[in-house]
């Protein structure tokens, strides 16, 4: 049994463990989004005559997206940009998920980010679409080369925590099989938080799966952070 397979019977068990710092996904995690996305989808595909994308592309980038649709070269970029423009128009209203304003208010600022497999502009819009405390950083499916389910993203989420100084295991939150594999791979202690895939598919791939935020507890001590399930 490895350090990570430990700490999660631990949680599994009721008990508190020690982390570093906190990864969230963006869409489907703290964000009542996924609606808003398969809306995007359909205005993008009858623009575009593509087949409008299936739920296995959540999670992923626009450009994985766009791929799959079948556009490549040129038209592919122009695709891409006119996704994200569409994801990001104003005038969204978008709430956060059960238990997320809670938790990350619960977190010291520095100490937690959000990991997005969405274009910048569009993870700036959806969180300020909401009333959620904005994180000390983000990133991107503009950031990585690998989108997930490569471990990319979450790699660079836990070297932006360890510029700040914050080392040891990280917690990572996804509600997608391909976030929760990317955050795996990265060496995250993964929670799967049902909503968009179920829990069996999560659990092939996060250590722990939880109904909503609302199950997770965080609280600051020194310079760890203390986490338990309810």
């Amino acid at each position: 049994m490895n350090r990570l397979t430990t700490l999660a019977a631990a949680l599994k068990r009721g008990e508190p463990i020690l982390i570093g710092g906190a990864l969230f996904d963006m869409d489907g995690t703290i964000v009542d989004s996924i609606a808003a996305v398969e809306s995007a989808w359909r205005i993008w595909a009858a623009e575009h005559g593509a087949p409008v994308p299936s739920s296995t592309m959540h999670g992923k980038t626009a450009g994985a997206v766009v791929l799959a649709s079948g556009l490549s070269g040129s038209a592919h970029e122009r695709a891409v940009a006119r996704l994200a423009e569409i994801e990001a128009r104003p005038g969204q209203k978008l709430t956060s998920l059960p238990g997320a304003q809670r938790l990350l208010a619960a977190l010291p600022d520095g100490r937690w980010g959000v990991v997005t497999s969405a274009a910048r502009d569009v993870a700036v819009a959806r969180l300020g679409a909401t009333e959620l405390t904005a994180p000390a950083f983000r990133v991107t499916g503009d950031d990585v080369t690998q989108s997930k389910p490569a471990a990319e993203p979450f790699l660079l989420g836990i070297q932006q925590l360890a510029q700040r100084g914050h080392v040891g295991v990280v917690i990572a939150f996804e509600d997608t099989v391909a976030g929760a594999t990317s955050a795996t791979a990265a060496g995250c202690l993964v929670i799967g938080v049902l909503g968009t895939d179920t829990r069996e598919q999560l659990e092939e791939c996060a250590h722990v799966v939880v109904d909503t935020l609302e199950a997770v507890r965080i609280e600051s001590t020194g310079d760890r952070l203390l986490v338990r399930l309810d």
